[in-house]
């Protein structure tokens, strides 16, 4: 609503955005449990994708992107020297820059075979794949169905789970969690938080003191 609001006022169709002066604080948000997917239920999805969408979903586990940042990545923005990808498309408009190699994954040997030019991994046109999100939810669905036919064990997930569970992976190789909100492009570690109840109270206990002097806890 304040984004609207603040559009029309970029428009000239009111004068102020009232949602600014709401004190959103006395709203408590509400998450569902972030649960990192089943890696039996990734492997069956990744099997049944048409060829390339599998390396954009290995992708997304390796490094954490985001889909829309995976899906019309170009070969240019890949540093093979530095292992490095270069973001342009991201959520916040902000293009940056991250290590393929972390406490979270390793896309080494997906992007060692990966394209040198165009699209890193187009569709049959050599085009970036068109509505990546609605395609694997078809693939989902197919794959969900023949398991509850077969009594085969499966776990629906979001590709986003992907992303989470990436997340979750370098917290708990004692990854530092600034780096990592950084990594995941987020505009504060406020909302890198989030993977912090996935923790056991060991693992807590490293990262909130990850760099820190003297026990100083640094969140």
């Amino acid at each position: 609503m304040s984004r609207l609001l603040s559009a029309c006022v970029a428009w000239g169709w009111i004068t102020s955005n009232p949602a600014l002066s709401f004190d959103r604080t006395i709203i408590r948000e509400r998450r569902d449990p972030i649960t990192p997917p089943c890696p039996d239920s990734v492997a069956r999805v990744k099997a049944a994708c048409s060829p390339g969408m599998p390396a954009i979903l290995d992708l997304l586990e390796q490094t954490g992107m985001r889909e829309n940042e995976a899906v019309g990545l170009m070969a240019d923005n890949v540093d093979h020297e530095r292992q490095q990808i270069r973001l342009l498309c991201t959520k916040t408009s902000r293009p940056r820059t991250i290590a393929w190699v972390t406490p979270g994954g390793n896309a080494t040997p997906l992007l060692g075979q990966a394209a040198r030019n165009g699209y890193l991994f187009p569709n049959r046109d050599g085009q970036p794949y068109r509505n990546a999100a609605s395609n694997y939810g078809q693939v989902m669905r197919r794959v969900a169905a023949r398991c509850e036919t077969e009594d085969i064990p499966f776990a629906r997930f979001r590709i986003h789970d992907l992303r989470h569970a990436f997340a979750i992976r370098w917290l708990k190789a004692d990854g530092d969690i600034y780096r990592l909100s950084r990594h995941l492009g987020h505009t504060s570690v406020k909302t890198t938080e989030i993977y912090l109840s996935a923790l056991t109270a060991d693992e807590l206990d490293r990262v909130l003191h990850v760099g820190t002097k003297d026990g100083t806890e640094a969140l």
